[in-house]
């Protein structure tokens, strides 16, 4: 079956609830996903963030809009699930791109996050 769209994956773990924290942790896994598969924004259908519930300074979404990196792509962000003995201050990302892959899918967990997957971490 040929598909026509795809979705990247990823997270990051901030290291404190500031703005300054969750705006650096956000660029730092967006800039890694956008290059590592060779996509922009002409690219992108939506962007989906979670965010647990210990991160409430900044929006993640909104935290992506200010890299300049999304002018006009709809993004949405929601409160993480609490589940008993998950991960804390982590932003996770959900990237549905509009096209057949270029590249091979590279998904991007880091700063603490690649535990989340480590069939996905370098």
């Amino acid at each position: 079956m040929k598909k026509n769209s795809y979705a990247i994956r990823g997270a990051v773990c901030v290291p404190f609830d500031n703005p300054k924290d969750i705006n650096s942790a956000v660029s730092d896994l967006m800039s890694r996903i956008y290059s590592e598969n060779r996509i922009g924004e002409e690219d992108v259908v939506f962007v989906l963030f979670s965010q647990t519930e210990d991160l409430k300074s900044r929006n993640a979404a909104a935290a992506f809009r200010a890299t300049g990196l999304a002018g006009l792509t709809p993004l949405f962000c929601v409160k993480e699930a609490e589940i008993s003995g998950s991960f804390k201050k982590v932003i996770r990302v959900l990237v549905h791109v509009g096209h057949e892959p270029e590249c091979e899918i590279r998904h991007a967990y880091i700063n603490g996050a690649e535990v989340l997957r480590p069939d996905y971490s370098k």
